[in-house]
């Protein structure tokens, strides 16, 4: 935390973005999922170590009204425009602080949810251990601590480019020459490889063509920092487990499966990693793997790790899935397949999944609690009454090993945002707030997504004051063809599903 670290923070501010994986939801849910009771993430207390200009947190604050949230930084330009932020939203449950980690002291209490995203391998050693000191001292008895880093083995061949960078801009002052520099490094590295067959030669090509598409503030201070400290999953736990924490799962629950490997090999790795935290370091090992978002609890927490389709029963599930056929035959045996935009796919005959899919892709992307989804599901197939147990489980089950797929995602709690807009339609004031500064926006399912003009435009008036008659002629004044209603059905629409609106 030096000075000249600080000043880099200042010359060159690094972009405050949301993360959807460190989200406190999405860690309630994993911890349900292997049996913790965390707190609800309707009234909880959130710590962000790092928070930047709090474009993580305050999304998250503003959408939980009755939830306190803390975010630190050292950076004082980004917790001056965070507090700026805050006030405009006029959020009284959120405080940012400018502060050295290694100031943080027992006043600021217990946080059933601690939030680390691209901290611990760009610090000195002893902040890094002043990072597990305050997940150990500062997590709830029953929390969940968010931590990210760039990992070993994979960091190896990033930090051959990270220092070719280094060496070639050692000379440079300021940074946005440096900048510059190592992005003229990277063509050159680009260029240079450009027949090389080698494995090391198409390692390093690769690595510059996808640093050559990152943005300025991401080159400057992910890879032209004196400090990036890359390490071992299990070099990771080890730190963790000397101050009394355990590991609870990747954030990125996906990462945690085996799907690629042969039976042969699930079998070897099986047999030469006989548990979890072995087997974790040896997928690394096997996939080259390059950053880690780890979740860990306190030793005593007891945990099951046996993953039970029951545990769905308390939580909410959601959707980006479409039927690939446009009619799928949901009443029958037929075997008919939903599929996600990255591809993923859900392959079933059974009528009660197919209903509930299909409900869920047509009310997309809004979660559905377990139990009100069999509900819909049962009614589409004609049913009265409830659904069978037989049926309740084989659901649950088949649910299960959808969100194991990436078909489906699953929540801790209701989603906050409407599908269908009201008479007085209102978006995300954080969204609005954003709108008038550029195209990009968060969303309430805490993504960051590009607004067209249109969209743009309308969200900035949608404060719920304005009537769906009085909203048209402000969006569009200029607009001679008489097509400002359809433009504003379609714009709304449009906006409800990419989660913007709260009513």
């Amino acid at each position: 935390m030096t000075s000249a670290l600080q000043a880099s923070y200042e010359e060159l501010p690094y972009r405050s973005l949301p993360f959807a994986q460190s989200h406190p939801d999405r860690l309630a849910t994993l911890g349900a999922l292997f049996g913790m009771a965390s707190a609800p993430v309707e009234r909880c207390r959130v710590l962000e170590v790092g928070c930047s200009a709090g474009g993580n947190l305050i999304p998250v604050a503003a959408t939980r009204p009755q939830s306190e949230f803390v975010g630190i930084d050292f950076a004082h330009a980004e917790i001056r425009a965070g507090a700026a932020d805050v006030a405009a939203l006029a959020l009284a449950n959120i405080r940012l602080r400018e502060m050295d980690i290694r100031a943080f002291d027992d006043s600021f209490g217990q946080f059933d949810y601690i939030i680390a995203h691209g901290v611990l391998s760009w610090v000195t050693d002893d902040v890094q251990e002043k990072l597990f000191a305050i997940c150990a001292r500062h997590l709830a008895p029953s929390g969940i601590a968010y931590i990210s880093y760039n990992t070993l083995p994979g960091w190896r061949t990033r930090g051959a480019i990270r220092d070719a960078m280094q060496y070639h801009t050692r000379r440079f002052p300021d940074a946005r020459t440096r900048v510059l520099q190592a992005r003229a490094l990277l063509e050159f590295f680009a260029e240079a490889l450009q027949n090389d067959a080698s494995a090391y030669g198409a390692a390093l090509r690769d690595e510059a063509q996808r640093l050559r598409q990152q943005p300025d503030f991401y080159i400057f201070h992910d890879h032209l920092e004196e400090v990036n400290q890359p390490m071992y999953f299990h070099e990771f736990m080890a730190c963790a487990t000397r101050h009394g924490l355990r590991f609870l799962a990747e954030a990125d629950f996906r990462t945690m499966l085996s799907h690629e490997l042969s039976p042969k090999v699930a079998q070897t790795l099986a047999h030469v990693a006989p548990d979890l935290l072995q087997r974790e370091q040896m997928l690394d090992f096997l996939r080259n793997q390059t950053f880690r978002q780890t979740l860990l609890v306190h030793e005593a927490v007891t945990l099951t790790r046996r993953l039970s389709p029951t545990r769905l029963f308390s939580l909410y599930v959601a959707t980006r899935a479409a039927p690939v056929r446009a009619e799928p035959d949901i009443g029958s045996a037929a075997i008919e397949e939903f599929r996600t935009p990255e591809g993923a796919v859900l392959t079933t005959h059974r009528p009660v999944t197919k209903a509930a899919m299909l409900d869920l892709a047509q009310r997309s992307p809004m979660a559905c609690g377990f139990d009100e989804l069999c509900s819909r599901a049962h009614a589409r197939l004609g049913g009265q009454g409830v659904l069978s147990v037989e049926d309740r489980d084989a659901l649950a089950s088949d649910l299960l090993q959808c969100y194991a797929a990436g078909v489906v995602e699953l929540q801790s709690a209701a989603s906050p945002f409407v599908i269908e807009h009201g008479a007085q339609p209102e978006a995300s004031p954080v969204a609005r707030l954003q709108a008038n500064r550029g195209i990009q926006v968060t969303n309430l399912r805490h993504e960051f997504i590009t607004l067209d003009d249109d969209s743009r435009r309308l969200l900035a008036l949608l404060d719920g004051r304005r009537s769906i008659d009085e909203l048209a002629p402000h969006a569009w004044q200029d607009d001679s063809s008489g097509t400002a209603a359809a433009k504003l059905g379609s714009t709304l629409a449009r906006l409800a599903r990419q989660a913007l609106l709260v009513r």
